[in-house]
């Protein structure tokens, strides 16, 4: 079970069927952005789709004591955006975990082409539904999984993304404290498996 660091074919698709329409529009501007640097912030208000083209981000929510928990990694290729066709008050920030390239879309301008573009509409509908699964199964891992055994799922399943992730943002993302985090690597790396790893 990959439980959210897999980047897959849906959003590249997605990627390549706006390129074309957006260029027609002279909105693709491809950025480029430093490690570090901010994709955009919790609560600013922008509804642009981000394309992200190479790198790689961590969306993450800010608790009101300045804690950061990571709701999501986006590997290589994806797409993504700080509000939602609701315009939720929840927010998140999205920050470059490595140097990225990507081109923000206004939001009206992608549901235009949804609507109106059959290749863009085919495109949309797999990765809305490659997002579902996705987060279908982040939710019962979540649930059903120790922070243990979703950590050692990652391990077998995702290890080279793994491999470019902060410690710390591994720990947040599997719900738990770096410290929390800490003690089950050493489990890991010298082979024992907690009882509750066991029955996860």
């Amino acid at each position: 079970m990959n439980l959210g660091l897999e980047t897959g074919t849906a959003a590249p698709a997605l990627i390549a069927a706006l390129q074309a329409p957006a260029q027609a529009a002279r909105l693709w501007a491809v950025r480029s952005l430093p490690k570090g640097a901010a994709c955009f912030a919790p609560g600013d208000g922008s509804a642009d789709v981000v394309l992200l083209l190479s790198g790689l981000v961590k969306l993450v929510y800010t608790t009101e004591s300045g804690e950061d928990w990571v709701k999501s990694f986006i590997l290589d290729q994806g797409i993504f955006s700080g509000r939602g066709a609701s315009d939720s008050a929840e927010s998140y920030g999205a920050t470059c975990l490595e140097p990225c390239r990507l081109v923000r879309l206004p939001r009206a301008f992608v549901e235009a082409e949804v609507k109106s573009d059959p290749q863009v509409q085919a495109a949309y509908g797999k990765f809305s539904a490659w997002v579902l699964a996705r987060k279908q199964a982040r939710e019962a891992a979540l649930l059903t999984m120790s922070p243990e055994a979703r950590y050692r799922a990652l391990l077998t399943d995702a290890p080279q993304a793994l491999a470019r992730l902060p410690q710390g943002d591994i720990a947040r993302f599997i719900g738990i404290t770096p410290i929390a985090f800490s003690r089950i690597k050493r489990r890991v790396q010298s082979g024992s498996i907690s009882p509750s790893a066991r029955l996860a």
